[in-house]
């Protein structure tokens, strides 16, 4: 566990050297009609527009804390002439490198339909898939975030430089694993920079949000599970994340099996590729697929005898659900669950309401419904959800004044700190350089506000601030 702190101190250190231009390309994929978004959700829902598809990739952090290169998907709604919203779709476990939203796969379908129903949206394809090398840190919870944390903050710059046009709300969603890291996400923006991306609502669907209960006893149980690779693959990851959870292959799968897992583990073979083999090997030596069988006997006790034991600590540092949200959450899950089984959305939503939350509720989409077709009506339920918050603005009637040079500000220019003074109300203030790029941004109150800038490079910058439907800006200059 040594491992998990240091990485979450470089994580925290490092968090702000990732700067306003982390995107590095955006290429154009395809354009969708409405017509055809329609047919995505077999007209379970209506689009008034179509929606662009693009694959964007830019830098994030890896497992040792180096920036590196990732991609992921961008859906922008067709008519661009208006303000939207964000919104970051989490995608479900992919079967494969490729199986991923910037190439397209079943899970994008959901991130464009989302674009036509008028939301700027981001589905990052996150750490080991996609066009990053290394092992996928498979419901690994910090990596899950932090890797949309940045894809958010990417496209948002990459929106400035482009004039897309975006508000402040932030909607959050994902299925399956997708759930799972959309919790995570959540938890990360409300509790850690809540000034920065403040969430409007969130709809985890499906999720393993229970990773050392509910997905616990999958694994040390006797029962048949139909994804034994899927829990398989949590072993590796968590093997790659915290070093500590086995000591090697060889003493922890019995043999017949650890040369399809060693395969999975050296990029060998796909997570698809090493379910199907477990699941044909188990049958063969076991007459069913019981996941718990690929493990030997002395390792499955040493976990069951000891609370203690690395396996069951970094399966309770992805627990995702013992927090409180504070705004509007819907966790969505239908009963005949296969694969990720309901208990996770029971668990979640018991423990969020204990620890205080205002506005949470679990809700059975359909209970006779499997993973699989549980996805769809729980994808449209979640648009319907989201849509009595959303707040889609036309700038062609727009308000807002622009009022130059009507801030007081000192000093100026500034080394490190900058006063403004005299705020006439709640808004938010933003620093862009000359290039229009954004570099702060954050809300405010009537009164005065210090903000530090030192981390900010020398040179000239714009100080605006969003107050009581008027927008106040100033030129600053930092040395």
């Amino acid at each position: 566990m040594v491992k998990k702190l240091l990485l979450t101190l470089i994580f925290g250190l490092q968090l702000l050297a990732i700067s306003a231009q982390s995107f590095l390309s955006v290429e154009l994929l395809e354009q969708y009609t409405a017509a055809e978004l329609e047919g995505f959700s077999f007209s379970l829902t209506t689009f008034d527009q179509g929606a662009y598809a693009y694959k964007v990739t830019y830098r994030t952090k890896d497992l040792e804390g180096n920036v590196t290169t990732v991609s992921g998907l961008l859906a922008l709604p067709e008519d661009l002439t208006k303000r939207y919203p964000l919104a970051c779709y989490q995608h479900g476990t992919a079967g494969t490198k490729e199986s991923v939203p910037s190439r397209l796969e079943l899970d994008a379908r959901i991130a464009v339909s989302l674009a036509g129903k008028g939301y700027v949206t981001v589905a990052p394809d996150l750490l080991g898939l996609g066009d990053h090398e290394g092992v996928h840190p498979y419901v690994h919870a910090a990596s899950e975030a932090w890797v949309a944390v940045d894809m958010m903050r990417a496209v948002r710059s990459y929106a400035e430089m482009e004039g897309i046009m975006m508000n402040e709300q932030v909607f959050l969603t994902g299925y399956s694993q997708g759930g799972h890291s959309a919790m995570a996400l959540h938890r990360y923006l409300e509790e850690n920079i809540p000034d920065e991306f403040s969430v409007t609502a969130a709809a985890p669907m499906s999720g393993p949000y229970s990773i050392a209960e509910v997905m616990y006893d999958l694994i040390v149980s006797e029962e048949e599970y139909t994804k034994p690779g899927y829990l398989i693959n949590t072993f590796i990851s968590y093997k790659a994340v915290y070093g500590d959870v086995y000591t090697d292959i060889n003493s922890t799968f019995k043999e017949p099996y650890q040369e399809f897992v060693q395969a999975f583990s050296n990029h060998e073979i796909s997570l698809n590729q090493l379910d199907s083999a477990l699941t044909s090997q188990l049958e063969l030596n076991e007459g069913a697929v019981i996941p718990v069988k690929v493990l030997k006997d002395a390792y499955i006790e040493s976990v069951k005898n000891d609370s203690n034991h690395p396996m069951l600590l970094a399966m309770k540092d992805n627990n995702v659900y013992d927090w409180s949200p504070q705004a509007p959450t819907r966790l969505y899950y239908c009963t005949a669950d296969e694969e990720v089984p309901f208990e996770n959305s029971i668990i979640a939503d018991s423990a969020m309401m204990v620890n205080g939350a205002a506005n949470v509720e679990a809700k059975d989409i359909n209970p006779q419904l499997t993973h699989f077709f549980c996805a769809l009506p729980a994808a449209v339920e979640t648009v319907d959800f989201f849509e009595t918050f959303q707040e889609v603005e036309d700038p062609s009637v727009d308000t807002k004044q622009v009022i130059s040079t009507d801030l007081e500000v000192a000093p100026n220019p500034t080394g490190g700190f900058l006063k403004i003074g005299n705020i006439p109300g709640a808004g938010h203030l933003e620093i862009l350089d000359l290039n229009g790029m954004s570099w702060h941004r954050t809300p405010v109150s009537e009164g005065d506000y210090l903000l530090w800038l030192n981390q900010l490079p020398s040179g000239v910058y714009v100080l605006k601030l969003l107050s009581n439907d008027i927008i106040r800006s100033q030129k600053i200059m930092i040395h």
